[in-house]
């Protein structure tokens, strides 16, 4: 009787933690999750404003981070690539009810198309093009061992320097 007992325990637990492990929904902080680029997934339910396109067609694979600018207004920022891994789209969702500023949305339209950094003319001591030059030696943004590792990390920078 005490191994029956002892047996049906064992085998609830053994279910109770296979359940718990094949559950895929965690509940999580997206601002958190997405500090780094992730690959093929964006944060539920928000929806994505376009900033630049420069083809219709559809991308496989895509990009989300998420950020805040100079204002501490927070961001998603999307970049949609073609099956070559170069840019086509990107996009952005605003966090909660706070708009972006102008300033902003313009300065996330140029990143793809000036990749020198010189988004804005700068108002403090450090120019755009030195805060971006300056992210990338941090990052070491060239060193990284795909294309596609180069391209995050440097629009990673523009980000963070808009």
């Amino acid at each position: 009787m005490k191994n029956n007992f002892l047996l049906t325990f064992v085998f609830l637990l053994f279910a109770f933690a296979t359940g718990k492990a094949n559950n895929n929904y965690t509940d999580r902080d997206d601002k958190e999750y997405f500090s780094s680029f992730r690959k093929n997934e964006e944060p539920k339910n928000k929806k994505f404003n376009i900033l630049q396109k420069e083809s219709e067609n559809a991308g496989k694979t895509f990009y989300v981070i998420y950020k805040e600018n100079s204002l501490g207004q927070g961001f998603y920022f999307k970049v949609v690539l073609d099956k070559n891994e170069k840019p086509i789209a990107t996009y952005y969702a605003n966090e909660g009810r706070q708009q972006l500023s102008a300033l902003t949305v313009k300065n996330l339209k140029k990143i793809l198309s000036d990749p020198t950094g010189r988004i804005a003319p700068s108002t403090g001591p450090i120019t755009t093009t030195q805060c971006v030059t300056n992210c990338h030696r941090t990052n070491g943004c060239y060193s990284k061992p795909t294309e596609t590792g180069v391209l995050l990390c440097s629009l990673e920078c523009g980000i963070a320097c808009a």
